[in-house]
């Protein structure tokens, strides 16, 4: 396949994404009846969408989806309690797993009664790949090394009848659990040595808030959404954290009511400088440059988009497409917006109701996660909706996922790049927990396809016609473009035709007759080659008795030139 031209460049009216319009060469498909046939993959499509040019069509466009495949394991089982560590009595005490995060080679999971458990993978099931460490069962994906109880260091009352909030530090190697009234963080690395004890460091400066939404740590700093207060940042100091600052609306020139921060995402543009995307309870998004040097920290209004209540959740990993999910009057929703930083403009690429209670949002390179409690949902990034509007959700079950990473970064980098290089992308698997286990789960995309099924009610040497268009992001400089796409245009028709035996039949066919051939060029290898061994065997027999007749001769002429005796042979007359 290859394209024959390229038409025309055209611009939308109501948006500036650009069209770049090309066509492919017309083709003809054969099927069989009764056979499903997939005779077109279209491996880089975002989305498709198929006309046909008559009624009753026996083909139509499979959109690109993600078939996934989950591993799970329990770690807190009914005997793991013991009647001491309920003396005192909170309402936290039930002992569910309520959030994780991911360190080198493995992840680090908290209770809602503050018992953190280390766990790491055992890759020769993560990737099926041997010669990695094996912790716990060497058969589930991964294993406990070490907990700890944390309830003892807790400082306050209060912060027994919270819920703990987990957040690791790469860069250090530090976690912390926080509160809204404290905070303590310890090394993981003396976690990971599996001794006794493990020293465990308060945050003398930590400010008390009546909120506390997402905390993360990006590059050195800690950053706090806390509601009506705005966002809390703190700088780690080798073993020390300090407090920095609060951003309020002042730090944005907003106008308007009080800033109510409920989440915010963070993408780096450079060293210093850093996009902002903040999720208003009452605003919507608000985006915002955030520059930091060793002595102050900088904030620039960019704009805000349309106003939205009810904010849940907001990420983004390549600063461009932003997934936000809301809830007003009950029913809950995603947006995903198409922002331009520099040029302060945005469109709204998708806008689609959920059927089940939406809780976080989280982003990769190609798609996003809207998590639910038990049903999720993948959404593709730059889902050009114009085009195939009615397409599919693609939805996938973990029945009571409290939290999830995707994988990200390892000690063991180059090794374990070596082993998926062929297999696995590091997105291409997340790993988090329920309430009671550890789960992973792997996906396999599955492109975008052409599927025609004739059943025997269609004629034989029928014939269809069929206009396919797909879209496919463009890629400029390395990175995809904002505001471009190629749409693909492709002809074809599709003709029934009759066979004794079916394609697959054919497939099993030509197997067996290779088989069959490998078979019988052994024999005759294994024939020629008893046959050439029992040339060299009578070659071999030949010549040894020839050197014995030899050997023969060669005594008995001896004998003659030895003796005393010389008979004289006289010739008779």
């Amino acid at each position: 396949m290859f394209y024959l031209s390229l038409l025309f460049l055209m611009s939308l009216c109501s948006e500036d994404l650009k069209i770049l319009e090309t066509k492919e060469s017309s083709e003809t498909f054969t099927i069989h009846q009764g056979e499903p046939n997939i005779i077109y993959w279209m491996p880089e499509a975002d989305n498709a969408i198929l006309m046909p040019l008559q009624d009753k069509s026996f083909c139509q466009v499979k959109q690109q989806t993600v078939q996934t495949e989950t591993q799970q394991f329990t770690i807190i089982q009914s005997d793991d309690f013991k009647d001491y560590e309920f003396e005192i009595d909170t309402p936290l005490n039930f002992r569910e797993f309520i959030g994780m995060v991911h360190i080198n080679d493995g992840m680090l999971a908290i209770t809602s009664d503050a018992i953190a458990y280390l766990i790491k993978f055992n890759y020769d099931n993560v990737i099926s790949s041997q010669g990695f460490t094996s912790y716990g069962n060497s058969k589930d994906f991964a294993g406990v090394i070490w907990k700890a109880n944390l309830q003892p260091v807790l400082t306050s009352i209060e912060s027994r009848d919270e819920l703990p909030q987990l957040v690791y530090s790469k860069k250090n190697n530090l976690a912390f659990v926080l509160y809204s009234d404290s905070a303590q963080f310890f090394s993981v690395s003396e976690m990971e040595k599996n001794e006794k004890t493990m020293h465990v460091n308060q945050i003398s400066n930590w400010i008390q808030r009546e909120e506390r939404g997402l905390t993360k740590e990006i590059d050195g700093y800690v950053f706090s959404a806390v509601g009506k207060a705005g966002m809390d940042i703190y700088e780690i100091k080798e073993s020390d954290v300090t407090f920095r600052y609060t951003v309020t609306q002042k730090d944005l020139k907003l106008q308007r009511a009080q800033l109510e921060l409920k989440d915010f995402a963070v993408f780096k543009v450079k060293d210093g400088q850093y996009q902002l995307y903040l999720l208003d309870a009452k605003k919507g998004l608000i985006l915002a440059y955030m520059y930091i040097n060793s002595s102050e920290f900088k904030f620039e209004l960019v704009m805000s988009l349309e106003e939205q209540r009810g904010g849940i959740a907001v990420d983004t990993k390549n600063g461009q497409n932003i997934f936000a999910a809301f809830e007003q009057n009950g029913i809950y929703f995603y947006i995903e917006y198409l922002v331009n930083f520099s040029q302060k403009i945005f469109s709204i690429i998708t806008k689609q109701v959920s059927n089940y209670r939406i809780v976080d949002v989280d982003a990769t390179d190609e798609f996003a996660i809207i998590s639910g409690v038990n049903h999720h949902q993948i959404v593709f990034n730059n889902g050009y909706d114009f085009l195939a509007p009615n397409k599919e959700k693609i939805l996938f079950t973990q029945i009571g996922m409290r939290d999830f990473q995707f994988f990200q970064y390892t000690y063991e980098e180059d090794q374990l790049k070596e082993a998926v290089r062929d297999e696995y992308q590091y997105d291409d698997f997340f790993f988090g927990v329920t309430a009671t286990n550890a789960f992973l789960t792997k996906f396999r995309f599955v492109p975008a396809r052409v599927v025609c099924f004739a059943d025997q009610n269609v004629e034989e040497w029928s014939k269809q016609y069929y206009t396919l268009q797909f879209n496919k992001s463009q890629v400029v400089n390395n990175s995809i473009s904002a505001n471009q796409l190629i749409r693909t245009t492709k002809n074809f028709a599709v003709q029934v035709v009759t066979t004794y035996l079916f394609a697959q039949q054919w497939k099993l066919i030509r197997i067996l007759l290779i088989t069959l051939g490998g078979i019988i060029l052994i024999s005759v290898g294994i024939v020629l080659f008893q046959f050439r061994k029992y040339r060299i065997q009578e070659a071999q027999l030949d010549t040894e008795l020839s050197q014995h007749q030899q050997k023969s001769v060669d005594e008995s002429g001896t004998k003659l030139n030895d003796s005393s005796v010389i008979i004289k042979v006289q010739k008779v007359e």
